[in-house]
């Protein structure tokens, strides 16, 4: 069938912010375009400059009234006005071929490769971790997940403890578990992310080293080896003390999720309980990485 597509220019704030109003409205799809560039599905290229210059796409059935869209975008958002955008109707595709197409198995560090289910592994030997990209937030390809896979890949996992805190598609949990962790647990507030993370697991023949749930149903007393956490500077920022409680003295901190004028206030807020190691930047992106005191 044909559908409505909105497509607005907008910046790293912008794109948070009109993502989930769209779905709330009923897009069948929301994705990312470079500026000034290509298409990017799921942000499958690893490294493009996206939160300067970025065109949001959003999908809808083609009955839908786009005056009335537009006109919701702009109440959601009052008192910050409605940022330049386009609206155009578009002959059916099919955009399910065309988004699997675009997706490719991406290898993150020595052995590590994050592989869709209807693709061959490139390297049988190596670590493959099979996912789908889905509702949930999380698949390898933009540098913030992909800076802590490579960290994932290079550290010592053996009979190690971890959480993933914030954990959306459950990427990072389940690539540690492959990668010789003994237990992880993966944390979300969002029930669909939970569902996600858990089916994903199941792809990997994962079971019971696998916990997921909302952040109060941890249990009492855990204390981990490594915490992950590829979320937003905000929230990073303010748990910063929850994550000193759920990791042991010695215990690696991974964060991600940051743009590189957020490391200031991030790094300020971990320091009075850890030893902060400097930021690795990739491209405007930050990750930082420290150990509990």
């Amino acid at each position: 069938m044909p559908w409505l597509e909105i497509s607005f220019a907008v910046d790293a704030d912008g794109a948070e912010r009109l993502s989930p109003i769209l779905e709330e409205l009923g897009a069948q799809a929301v994705t990312l375009r470079s500026g000034g560039g290509e298409s990017v599905f799921d942000q499958i290229e690893a490294s493009p400059p996206l939160w300067r210059q970025t065109r949001l796409t959003a999908l809808f059935d083609a009955a839908t009234d786009a005056d009335f869209i537009l006109f919701q975008v702009a109440d959601a958002l009052d008192p910050l006005p409605l940022p330049p955008c386009e609206v155009a109707r578009l002959e059916d595709r099919d955009w399910h071929r065309l988004w699997m197409d675009r997706f490719q198995p991406l290898r993150f560090g020595r052995r590590l490769w994050v592989v869709p289910s209807w693709r061959e592994p490139p390297d049988p030997g190596a670590v493959n971790l099979r996912l789908d990209p889905g509702m949930a937030f999380g698949t390898g390809t933009h540098p913030t997940t992909a800076m802590c896979l490579q960290w994932l890949e290079g550290a010592e996992l053996h009979d190690a403890t971890v959480v993933d805190y914030g954990c959306g598609s459950g990427i990072l949990a389940i690539a540690a578990l492959k990668l010789g962790a003994k237990r992880a647990f993966a944390v979300d507030i969002d029930a669909l992310c939970l569902i996600a993370a858990r089916e994903n697991a199941g792809r990997n023949d994962i079971g019971g080293e696998l916990w997921t749930g909302p952040p109060d149903h941890l249990p009492a007393g855990l204390h981990a080896d490594i915490l992950l956490a590829n979320i937003l500077a905000g929230p990073l920022t303010r748990l910063a003390p929850v994550f000193a409680g759920l990791l042991k003295t010695g215990g690696h901190m991974v964060l991600s999720g940051l743009v590189a004028d957020q490391v200031g206030g991030c790094l300020a807020a971990y320091e009075p309980s850890f030893n902060m190691d400097p930021p690795h930047l990739e491209g405007e992106w930050a990750m930082l990485t420290g150990r509990r005191r």
